[in-house]
């Protein structure tokens, strides 16, 4: 089969650093025929010497040689270049955010239906290697009944890019948030939460969050909570998960877990005869544990570090996938839309404005 050829809007961090470098290690699957930036001088890339420079995003969405837009431009202009390129009749991989609102998502996704194209989110992580075994564990039920998740990602230190101004739709809820969002939707289950957030500018130099804090929380499902932290300068724990038969905790090197086997002891009735002894309620329980280390690969530590090439590189066959061979999508934009309206509540609760122009 022919590779899929592709078209990168964008060509920073993301466009350059991930999606290149990603298709960089897919020969015969992917290639990059066209390059867009708003600098001249990142319009190119030494694996693909043949891909054309665009100076205009319209360039890449209305060559007829390109199969695949890639958008990985400013946060703000995330939905509108993705509708234009699937009105075009192109695939679509757009970085995160999948848009600002439901509004946006749903603009793409019948985007993506009238053209009959892939909409792909780029929710990478969801292939995470500790992200796939936490949620081995807890949907084998040897945990029990989940009660509470909370994951966090620390770090210390200040930023002064465009990422830090809401302008350009900066703020961590929707640069890094998506990420831990994706997973902590994933595990919270099918319930639709009630959502509290606090959002917070602590180092960054612009005026958009560098932390956050979101809880989430419906009846029957575990207490959830999200935390990033820009002023965490020791390390912490990314996992941990409680239920009612054990509890899990650990990163992204390394997670370990205990539980008992409620079968194997009494029944203990409530009694509302003190003890003897005026003691207290006491039992010795025999743990079973388990224990994960992450395979030989490049790790990724939180927030602000290199996003290890494992997990793109699984999501980027997914999309081949897809697109060749009419597979399912594992990453769906459906799936992706309650995590956007998780964020946009977040907004909405804290005051803060939506970027303009998002939809046009």
């Amino acid at each position: 089969m022919e590779p899929i050829k592709a078209g990168i809007i964008g060509f920073g961090r993301s466009g350059c650093g991930i999606h290149a470098n990603a298709i960089e290690n897919m020969p015969g699957k992917f290639t990059v025929t066209a390059i867009c930036d708003e600098l001249p001088d990142r319009r190119k890339y030494d694996a693909f010497p043949n891909a054309k420079a665009c100076a205009a995003a319209e360039e890449v969405i209305n060559d007829p040689e390109v199969e695949l837009v890639i958008v990985a431009t400013y946060n703000y202009t995330h939905a509108l270049y993705a509708r234009k390129a699937l009105e075009a009749g192109k695939h679509v991989l757009c970085e995160k955010p999948f848009g600002y609102t439901t509004a946006d998502v749903d603009s793409m996704i019948a985007a993506a239906k009238k053209a009959g194209r892939i909409l792909q989110p780029f929710q990478q992580r969801r292939f995470e290697p500790d992200f796939q075994k936490v949620l081995e564990i807890c949907r084998s039920g040897i945990l029990g009944k989940l009660t509470s998740i909370r994951i966090f990602w620390p770090g210390f230190g200040r930023r002064w890019d465009w990422q830090t101004s809401r302008t350009r739709g900066g703020g961590q809820l929707y640069n890094n948030g998506p990420h831990l969002i994706d997973h902590a939707v994933e595990l919270f289950g099918p319930a639709k939460p009630t959502v509290t957030a606090r959002l917070r500018n602590a180092l960054s130099s612009g005026d958009a969050e560098d932390e956050f804090h979101v809880l989430l929380q419906a009846e029957g499902a575990p207490d959830t909570e999200i935390i990033l932290s820009a002023t965490c300068a020791y390390p912490q724990d990314r996992w941990l998960i409680c239920g009612t038969a054990g509890t899990l905790r650990g990163n992204a090197e390394k997670l370990e877990w205990k539980y008992v086997d409620w079968s194997k002891y009494p029944e203990r009735p409530l009694d509302m005869v003190p003890l003897e002894g005026r003691c207290y309620c006491s039992e010795t329980k025999e743990f079973a544990t388990g224990e994960w280390v992450r395979p030989e690969e490049q790790t990724d530590t939180g927030a602000g570090a290199k996003p290890a090439p494992g997990p793109t590189l699984a999501l980027y066959e997914s999309l081949y996938r897809s697109i060749r061979l009419g597979e399912p999508q594992i990453v769906t934009p459906e799936q992706v839309r309650r995590r956007i309206e998780v964020m946009q509540t977040c907004y909405i609760q804290n005051n803060i404005p939506f970027p303009e122009n998002t939809l046009r």
